[in-house]
């Protein structure tokens, strides 16, 4: 009985029925307000400690773990009262954001499809330009810079006659103006000629025959005359031979076919209506295209 007399034991009961009294206040209030708290696991602990260590080769110490888990939690927050409030809506940026994480996992969906090996050769049968090895040509080049010379044409055609009636290839070398790339191109394909002088110059070239200088060619830089030494018709390479390259394309096809089945249904599921002012807009030719699935 001299026990129950006791303060201490009257200020430890007191505080435990202070105690237990706020916390039922606080879960009366998380339940009222109806919202999810804010929850860290390991799983969001593990993806912060695996960031910062791919980015700064190292891992985290204690402390700035503890930061990294106060920005994170400072995020959500912040991003959790700002769709409360609304502010997500009608932003083109967030809408953005949004479509493209759901794209990617769309596309996601796509990688867990592996196709038959019948599948992936009648693909390659189907797409077999898309494999061929391209054309290749060596040549020789002499260019004339129209910003150095007055008549860079009739230059070219001059030396053109003089190169025809010499028959001799070392005066190549003793004509013509510097160029930032060689005279002579050896074993390049239509792609690479191209991104040297310019598509309209690699097609004249790729059409030209070897054993003579041509005509003047035009290319972004000015005139060129241009002897070709060999080429290499394309090539149709064995399935064997490029079987990873066959299935990386059949990969990137099955991602569009998916990407567009997905929009297909997001349309029916939704449903797209067009303003009478936006039907005005873009014209009538060009309205059923805009409401269609691509």
């Amino acid at each position: 009985m001299n026990l129950l007399r006791e303060p201490l034991l009257h200020f430890v009961l007191g505080g435990a029925l202070l105690f237990a009294g706020y916390a039922g206040l606080e879960r009366e209030q998380t339940d009222a307000s109806g919202l999810e708290p804010v929850r860290i696991g390991e799983g969001e602990v593990r993806w912060l400690k695996e960031t910062w260590a791919n980015q700064w080769l190292r891992a985290p110490s204690t402390q700035e773990l503890q930061g990294l888990v106060a920005d994170l939690v400072s995020e959500e927050l912040l991003a959790r009262e700002a769709r409360e409030m609304g502010l997500d809506r009608n932003d083109t940026i967030v809408r953005r954001r949004l479509a493209q994480k759901l794209k990617f996992l769309v596309e996601d969906t796509s990688g867990l499809i592996e196709p038959k090996e019948a599948e992936l050769r009648q693909f390659y049968e189907t797409n077999a330009a898309r494999f061929q090895s391209g054309a290749r040509v060596s040549f020789t080049q002499i260019f004339f810079n129209p910003a150095l010379r007055k008549d860079a044409f009739s230059d070219a055609k001059a030396a053109l006659a003089e190169l025809q009636a010499a028959g001799d290839t070392d005066l190549a070398a003793t004509v013509g103006d510097r160029l930032l790339f060689d005279a002579e191109i050896r074993d390049a394909d239509e792609q690479a000629v191209s991104s040297m002088f310019g598509p309209e110059f690699a097609r004249a070239v790729f059409a030209l025959r070897p054993g003579r200088w041509s005509e003047p060619v035009k290319s972004g830089y000015g005139l060129h005359l241009v002897s070709i030494a060999d080429t290499s018709a394309a090539e149709h390479p064995l399935f064997e031979e490029v079987r990873d390259e066959v299935l990386q394309e059949w990969r990137r096809e099955k991602e569009k076919d998916v990407n567009r089945d997905y929009l297909v249904r997001l349309r029916e599921k939704y449903g797209v209506v067009l303003d009478a002012s936006a039907k005005e807009l873009l014209g009538a030719d060009r309205v059923a295209d805009a409401a269609k699935a691509p």
